[in-house]
């Protein structure tokens, strides 16, 4: 049966078995798999460490003293990981591997400048916060003109998540010019 089918649309078993293995990647992919795959895996990194940051400083924030910015918190962390699941996704569908290893995640973050931090106050933490944003939309900003227009996917998926990574820095920073207004 499968033989015949292969017959009928005019495809050899050399052809069939490279649709196997390529998967969603054909002649018209203009990008490399696996240097797009290694750009994910590094911001996916840094969306792993914003989710830890924005998960901590969830728990470091009094709610009583701000349960507007506690929520916030925790919103913008769940969008993180919502991003690097994305990205991971996206990994796997270019036949890579979305990396696990603590260490290595860690690693490919500080490579773009993000680290974990940990303010004592409401206002260092939203900081902090605001400056890992902004340097996600510079990742994020360079990788989707470097890939242009020979991976409209992930393109896609960069935008997007480029949007919601702005809507952050947008919010943290108003929320920064409210509390210098009212100080």
């Amino acid at each position: 049966m499968q033989r015949s089918l292969m017959s009928q649309a005019g495809l050899t078993d050399e052809e069939v078995r490279g649709a196997i293995e390529q998967g969603p990647i054909t002649k018209e992919y203009l990008s490399d798999p696996n240097k797009v795959a290694s750009s994910l895996n590094r911001l996916r990194s840094t969306e792993i460490t914003s989710y830890l940051q924005y998960k901590q400083h969830g728990y470091m924030a009094v709610s009583l003293l701000s349960p507007g910015l506690k929520s916030e918190f925790e919103s913008h962390a769940k969008q993180e990981l919502e991003h690097a699941d994305r990205l991971a996704t996206r990994i796997q569908q270019l036949g890579g591997v979305p990396i696990f290893d603590l260490q290595e995640i860690a690693g490919k973050a500080s490579a773009i400048g993000i680290h974990a931090e940990q303010g004592t106050t409401l206002t260092e933490m939203v900081i902090e916060n605001l400056l890992l944003e902004r340097r996600q939309v510079e990742a994020y900003t360079a990788l989707i003109r470097e890939i242009g227009e020979k991976d409209l996917i992930t393109r896609e998926i960069l935008l997007d998540i480029l949007g919601q990574t702005e809507t952050h820095a947008s919010e943290l920073a108003d929320f920064l010019k409210r509390s210098s207004e009212t100080r």
